[in-house]
């Protein structure tokens, strides 16, 4: 009871390589704006036309989260009692939440919240990525779970336990797992093992982190690219561009395993998004990088 099923119907045939979709060579600044009362953290995730970042009231951290559409601010969700933070949003705007007390794990789009709750008897819950059809993967009592589109009833991660970690969640539903013996997508067909890397983000049907010390991007059938001088990861978009930067804090855009293009912003980067807009910002500045010659 409780284990999650996936239907085939919706599972999304993997692509063995990127998409011929090429990657942005220029961006404009746009520093993102923040009310006057709140110490931003800078920008969480962005999605489509959507980002969020975490702020504050004074010295309360955790008690904002702000949401942003095409640059501009459109929401301040204030969370004054129960310490909150955005964890990732979606092209649609889905924003997924995480709290110390209930409600713990929440969806919100439009004005809208929607607690999700733990397995049966359980109420420490977590969420901590969302994919494009609004499925939301997180913890229960630290069992990997998924609250599908629309529902606030955890389905459990087959196979797993409290000792493996949810990493992310691709559009057709697969979820990437890690644990001591490895990383491992599970999905409808089963599980496609990765082997010993470490995984630093998922979005579409990608994954992207390391192994062997060298960057590698997996999909969810478990074909591999390895970008030989790519330094460490950092996003991926559905496209399967990745996000990049070095230990020095440059940061590129790969379009592919052998092509990239530098990106400004540095080290404060945290996200890309199928549009070729990169999200970031350091302490008190969110950042919008809008990829010229993109939609605004």
């Amino acid at each position: 009871m409780g284990a999650l099923l996936l239907s085939a119907a919706a599972v999304v045939p993997a692509a063995a390589s990127a998409d011929p979709v090429s990657a942005c060579r220029s961006w404009e600044f746009v520093e993102l704006p923040v009310p006057p009362a709140v110490r931003s953290g800078g920008v969480t995730s962005g999605a489509g036309s959507f980002a969020v970042g975490n702020g504050s009231f004074w010295s309360m951290d955790g008690t904002t989260v702000l949401v942003w559409k095409d640059g501009q601010l459109v929401d301040q969700l204030s969370f004054f009692r129960n310490v909150t933070w955005a964890r990732d949003v979606n092209s649609s705007g889905v924003v997924i939440l995480s709290a110390y007390t209930f409600p713990a794990a929440s969806r919100w789009q439009n004005g809208v919240y929607q607690s999700l709750q733990g397995l049966p008897g359980e109420y420490r819950v977590e969420a901590l990525d969302v994919n494009e059809r609004g499925d939301v993967l997180g913890r229960s009592d630290g069992k990997p779970v998924v609250w599908p589109a629309g529902s606030a009833v955890p389905q459990r991660v087959p196979g797993t336990d409290a000792s493996w970690e949810p990493v992310g969640i691709a559009d057709d539903g697969s979820v990437l797992v890690s644990s001591a013996s490895g990383a491992q997508w599970v999905g409808s067909s089963g599980v496609v093992p990765l082997g010993a890397v470490q995984v630093r983000a998922v979005r579409g049907s990608y994954a992207v982190g390391v192994a062997d010390s060298r960057v590698v991007r997996w999909d969810v059938s478990g074909a591999a690219a390895e970008f030989r001088f790519a330094s460490d990861a950092v996003a991926v978009n559905s496209h399967g561009h990745v996000l990049s930067r070095s230990p020095g804090g440059d940061a590129e855009l790969w379009e592919s395993p052998d092509r990239s293009y530098p990106v400004p912003g540095g080290s404060s980067l945290v996200s890309v998004t199928d549009e070729g807009d990169v999200h970031g910002g350091a302490e008190g500045s969110p950042l919008l990088l809008d990829c010229a010659g993109g939609a605004r």
